[in-house]
């Protein structure tokens, strides 16, 4: 795919936020660890402290982990979608602690702010989607202030394993995480690694255990290859994890592999 096909295919896919939805009610539904809770532990944020959320989607996070967070955080977002961008407004308009600076839509690679605007920046699980991620990192680079720090999460390549080797016999191509394959925890650590030097890495495992066979179908499909599948792959995918359900009792056990690099700019 070329890299104007596959900024179209983001733009198709993140337009709303169904399909993270549908990703987030799966992990919801069967994690036994918070994602959101597990970053803002591994996160050390201030009272005033200026932070830029970069393909920040619906804001989910600083909704969630509203009482955790500090008092004046001063949060500026960016996204590709339109879409996204609103969402993200209406879920932090009442939320006291937090003052939106700014909402932007906008690329990673060519941020609208000036260089040392922040102490922070975030990437979560957004690099993937990025075609230079390196680029993107760079530019994280500028606008932050010496001394501040950035935050990028993605997944493991095993990252759910199980569930991606059905999908794969459902719809060809490599059993591996789609998002990591493109840019890893492992390629994170490198990169972030090259360009900041110093760089701390958290990884999270968390094995989910899904009682409902049309939670795997339904998630699978919210994601490449499987969400532009035609109907009669689809039909395979539900009668192999249909079977493999049965094999296994009612229950499909998958471990959610991904983390956290963080880098910091030198003072």
């Amino acid at each position: 795919m070329n890299d104007k096909s596959r900024n179209e295919e983001v733009q198709r896919h993140y337009a709303t936020p169904r399909h993270l939805v549908t990703r987030g009610s799966f992990q919801a539904k069967y994690a036994t660890v918070s994602w959101f809770g597990w970053l803002i532990d591994h996160m050390n944020l201030q009272t005033a402290m200026e932070v830029l959320d970069v393909g920040s989607g619906p804001a989910w996070i600083w909704r969630s982990q509203f009482d955790r967070l500090p008092d004046d955080l001063r949060l500026s977002l960016i996204d590709t979608s339109q879409g996204m961008i609103e969402e993200a407004l209406a879920n932090l308009a009442t939320l006291e602690k937090i003052e939106v600076v700014s909402a932007k839509v906008a690329d990673a690679v060519t941020l609208p702010h000036p260089d040392e605007t922040f102490d922070a920046v975030l990437l979560f699980h957004v690099l993937y989607h990025v075609d230079d991620p390196r680029s993107a990192l760079r530019e994280a680079r500028r606008v932050l202030r010496p001394g501040g720090q950035v935050f990028v999460s993605t997944n493991a390549l095993e990252n759910m394993s199980e569930l991606h080797t059905i999908g794969a016999e459902a719809f060809g191509g490599s059993p591996v995480d789609p998002g990591a394959a493109l840019f890893s925890l492992d390629d994170a650590a490198q990169v972030v690694g090259d360009l900041f030097g110093s760089v701390r890495r958290f990884d999270l495992s968390d094995t989910m255990t899904c009682t409902d066979p049309k939670d795997a179908v339904t998630l699978l499909l919210s994601m490449p290859p499987g969400i532009a599948a035609p109907e009669a792959q689809q039909r395979h995918l539900a009668e192999l994890i249909r079977k493999e359900s049965d094999r296994l009792q009612g229950t499909l056990k998958t471990t959610r592999r991904n983390g956290l690099i963080v880098g910091t700019k030198a003072p």
